[in-house]
């Protein structure tokens, strides 16, 4: 077993842009501003993560930064886990460049997404074998394909991706600093199959690890050293964590049941290291068992919960209410995922979006179409004042519909812009104080700032 060392940290420096050969732009950027939003929440704070070298063992460094990027040495050649975001990844591939013994025979892509990407053509030589599971090459395809719809909402989130975009005509002209490509890697693993792999003396197993980030989340896993690199998210962003199942940004593919089943496997692993994509990594082979077992057997009493009230006749409305985790599971953090979003995409995913509970859900017209008659009848005036009543009651659910009402009816109304406001600030102080979910906060940010700018108060 190789023993972790003191941890390295190397100096930071800067690279010019560098365009990729595959079309993949990567380009050195500081995207750590004062108004990141979200940014007192751990997810919120990934994006102020430096981007330094770390040495792990003697033959393991990562680079850290917004995604990490590691590199196992062995005496025949390296292999790269991660490439990490194109706006940071050519300082993290110059970090681990300096430390690589021999050629990079390999690199694996975890899961597909931006982090995995942003290096690759600034690490990859001669020969380099690109490894990926097939379920990250389809996600690929699909994310590539929903690049239009789900831009706008990660920006809405995001508010440092977008941003870059649009600081005057030279940054337009030059390549976006999140671009994307669909990958075709050399060594295509089928997920249920695995891929075991040997090089300079070191064992390696690709592992399908459907996870808190996807469906489409894979490890590697090193049995002799009891390491495992929980790449793509597969135990999230923040370690032990509830897992982002039912994004607010719409991403696809997260499944309460397989997440189970593959912290179920990590845990029949017994990793004495956990390096995971993002955050810092785990070295304390206890914790690490005790942070699982929590976060399996809260993901089985959500499960199991669902369940028992679907058989009930229970809406997902209800479940949502109703289910949270019990006293000795509660402190495990849901600043990323939440649990009664987990329950709501779980009841759809089982086929509930009928919730036989009104005959308008099976007809193509939203619930707040008929806002505007009904305050029309009530009055606008009735309308807020009720609102004000329910937010100096704290019911500020009910005041946000009632909100949302009256500026259905007039989108420029002075008085309901102001109730929305106040009703918006009271959500971000409770959130904050409550769970301090990422999505959440970020979400409030955003809307608060778009009230704002539409009251010429930004």
């Amino acid at each position: 077993m190789l023993k972790p060392t003191v941890l390295i940290r190397s100096a930071l420096f800067s690279l010019l842009a560098i365009t990729a050969t595959s079309g993949v732009a990567a380009e050195d950027v500081n995207l750590n501003t004062d108004d990141v939003r979200a940014g007192g929440t751990p997810t919120g704070n990934l994006i102020r993560i430096p981007v330094e070298r770390i040495q792990v063992t003697d033959n393991i460094f990562y680079a850290s930064g917004l995604a990490n990027a590691y590199v196992v040495n062995t005496s025949e050649g390296a292999v790269v886990i991660d490439t990490g975001f194109a706006h940071q990844s050519p300082r993290q591939m110059a970090l681990l460049k300096e430390v690589i013994d021999g050629p990079v025979k390999y690199i694996f892509l975890p899961q597909g997404q931006h982090d995995d990407i942003g290096g690759i053509d600034l690490i990859k030589e001669d020969g380099t074998q690109i490894i990926m599971t097939r379920n990250s090459m389809e996600y690929m395809i699909h994310r590539k394909k929903a690049q239009g719809y789900l831009s706008p909402r990660y920006a809405a989130l995001y508010n440092w991706a977008p941003e870059l975009d649009q600081k005057g005509s030279e940054r337009k002209k030059k390549a976006t600093p999140f671009p994307y490509e669909v990958i075709a890697p050399d060594i295509l693993v089928e997920d249920e199959a695995g891929y075991k792999f040997e090089l300079g003396g070191v064992r390696f197993e690709v592992m399908s690890l459907p996870g808190a980030e996807g469906i489409n989340s894979a490890g590697l896993w090193l049995p002799e050293e009891k390491i495992l690199f929980a790449g793509g998210g597969s135990v999230g962003p923040d370690f032990p964590m509830w897992p982002n199942l039912g994004t607010v940004r719409a991403d696809r593919n997260r499944i309460l049941t397989e997440y189970i089943d593959t912290i179920n496997k990590i845990i029949a692993l017994e990793p004495e290291m956990l390096l995971p994509q993002q955050n810092q990594i785990h070295t304390n082979k206890d914790e690490i068992m005790t942070s699982l077992v929590l976060m399996r057997d809260a993901a089985q009493y959500v499960h199991d919960q669902i369940w028992a009230g679907l058989s009930e006749g229970k809406d997902v409305y209800e479940l949502m209410r109703e289910i949270q985790l019990p006293e000795h599971l509660a402190h495990l953090s849901q600043q990323h995922g939440r649990v009664e979003w987990t329950v709501r995409e779980t009841v759809y995913q089982a086929g509930g979006w009928f919730q036989y509970r009104y005959t308008s859900e099976l007809y193509p017209f939203r619930p707040h179409e008929i806002y505007p008659e009904l305050v029309r009848m009530a009055g606008e005036e009735s309308v807020v004042k009720e609102a004000r009543v329910m937010l100096a009651a704290g019911e500020l659910e009910r005041a946000m519909m009632m909100a949302e009402a009256a500026l259905a009816a007039d989108q420029e109304s002075q008085a309901a812009l102001i109730l929305q406001l106040d009703v918006l600030q009271a959500l971000l102080k409770r959130a904050q104080e409550g769970y301090n979910t990422f999505s959440e906060v970020a979400w409030l940010q955003s809307q608060i700032a778009k009230v704002r700018t539409k009251l010429g108060r930004a």
